[in-house]
């Protein structure tokens, strides 16, 4: 069920009074600071995480997984993300975006900062209403999809926390209460359907595609068609691409389990197949991984609470 709000004050209001947020992880360290917070109560389906990013230093360059949708509000710097077929630049402003077919490079000039939502499927399609499909490897204006709001609201925000009014937990707080105001309802039907789709991927780190067929009593066609609009990928894809990023999490635990070392040898043929498949999503083969110091993309590779929607192991905070 969407939030209901019997009182809609004005934005600027909303920005002075936010909904107040709970630090749930600090991952900051000597080159970045990096918060997340949870999101107000009655927005934990539709909004995975809250995130502040500080990020001090000139230059610095990395790849991105495109795991889930964002909206993210690029406070001051400049950035860009390289696809294959051009750049899409990031400065300070509203951007948002959705699943990318492979990790993919982007480079930020510091001092750089930025802060936003972590959507859940649920959270994407209740707030843009639009096909991730359609929309995926595009690093784009917010205002596309959300209207020209989202760029008043942007302006007002940046303003205030650069001024020092706010800080960032309270800015975090006032985008909260942006989207929970702008969530629109979903077809029941396809509120079942992504979350069997979750329960699916949590279900193995190779889950077969004639399972969740089955599950959701679909046809062949109607299951590609629903799940790429929903997750950007057809079913046999998504769980390609989530296996790699789950089997990233666990490598860089501290200590692997044999329940989990004996489960990443059976999801892939062999070790080369494994290293491929690491590099193509996550943009590392597992040996960097394991001594990797770019703890920020470590941390992108995290999908934040998604374990809050469904029985999905090994991810979350």
């Amino acid at each position: 069920m969407l939030p209901i709000r019997l009182d809609r004050p004005n934005s600027a209001q909303k920005i002075m009074n936010p909904t107040p947020l709970t630090l749930v992880n600090d991952a900051s360290n000597g080159h970045f600071t990096l918060k997340y917070y949870n999101p107000p109560e009655g927005l934990e389906r539709y909004i995975l995480a809250l995130f502040d990013l500080q990020w001090d230093e000139a230059n610095m360059e990395s790849r991105h997984p495109g795991n889930t949708g964002l909206l993210h509000l690029t406070i001051e710097g400049e950035g860009e993300f390289r696809f294959p077929d051009r750049v899409d630049k990031a400065v300070p402003g509203p951007y948002i975006f959705n699943a990318f077919d492979v990790a993919t490079p982007y480079t930020l000039k510091g001092p750089w900062r930025c802060l936003g939502a972590s959507l859940s499927p649920y959270g994407w399609a209740a707030l843009t209403q639009a096909p991730v499909d359609q929309h995926k490897n595009r690093f784009f204006p917010a205002a596309d999809l959300l209207g020209n709001d989202i760029n008043t609201f942007c302006d007002d925000l940046i303003a205030r926390l650069l001024s020092g009014e706010i800080g960032g937990a309270e800015a975090c707080g006032a985008v909260a209460n942006w989207i929970g105001d702008r969530l629109q309802p979903i077809p029941v039907d396809h509120e079942v359907l992504i979350e069997k789709v979750l329960a699916w991927l949590g279900s193995s780190l190779n889950p077969q595609v004639d399972d969740l067929r089955e599950s959701l009593g679909y046809s062949r066609r109607q299951v590609e068609r629903l799940v790429k609009r929903y997750f950007g990928f057809p079913p046999r894809g998504l769980a390609r691409k989530f296996r790699a990023l789950r089997t990233a999490n666990l490598l860089i635990q501290p200590e692997m389990t044999d329940e989990g070392a004996a489960e990443i040898a059976e999801a892939f043929v062999d070790q080369p197949h494994m290293i491929r498949e690491l590099r193509r999503f996550c943009g590392f083969t597992p040996s960097r991984l394991e001594g990797h110091e770019d703890t920020l993309f470590l941390k992108l590779t995290e999908v934040k609470n998604l374990n809050r929607l469904a029985p999905y192991k090994d991810i979350g905070v």
